[in-house]
């Protein structure tokens, strides 16, 4: 008797670990795929990286931003996938990292399922019109505002809390 209060004891400790794990295992494979799908939205611009942005949804609305370097007077496309994000992503690009006094908003974009995607040669032309002697970009910041969410467990957060931002930048050739 006791041998098999054991064993089923430790069959359902393992039947939750390996439920875990599948789910984990799937999140990180949609997010390869979101990744997957950027690439194809940059075509036929060329692959040049990308950033992912994980995050865990808290009962607080949170920033996260990113750098992005510019190099060569190159144009850019740049893509972002939120498909593993359930609740509304806005991203905003900017000239200057959030410390400047004189931070211009390039662009906003309010979340969508589709792959969204920017180039740096809209940006830049949103610049001239807003800044005076402006000089084209060298880098961009890219800032996530992450909505709360008032079921979410801020200490220990559930795999349904975990979320992530795939951006991937293509550059013209």
């Amino acid at each position: 008797m006791k041998k098999s209060i054991i064993f089923l004891a430790f069959f359902g400790i393992a039947i939750v670990f390996a439920q875990k794990f599948t789910t984990l295992a799937e999140y990180k494979a949609s997010i390869k795929s979101n990744k997957s799908e950027a690439k194809k939205a940059i075509k036929p611009y060329l692959y040049d990286g990308y950033k992912t942005t994980y995050f865990n949804y808290k009962t607080f609305k949170q920033t996260k931003e990113v750098e992005i370097y510019l190099f060569n007077n190159t144009e850019y496309k740049l893509a972002f996938n939120t498909k593993s994000c359930s609740k509304g992503i806005k991203i905003n690009i900017y000239n200057t990292e959030k410390s400047a006094s004189n931070r211009i908003l390039l662009k906003t974009i309010e979340n969508s399922s589709e792959n969204l995607v920017v180039s740096t040669k809209e940006l830049n032309e949103v610049l001239e019109v807003k800044k005076s002697k402006a000089t084209r970009l060298k880098r961009v910041f890219v800032s996530y505002e992450i909505p709360s969410n008032s079921s979410a467990n801020n200490t220990k957060p559930l795999i349904e809390d975990r979320a992530a931002i795939v951006l991937v930048m293509g550059y013209k050739n």
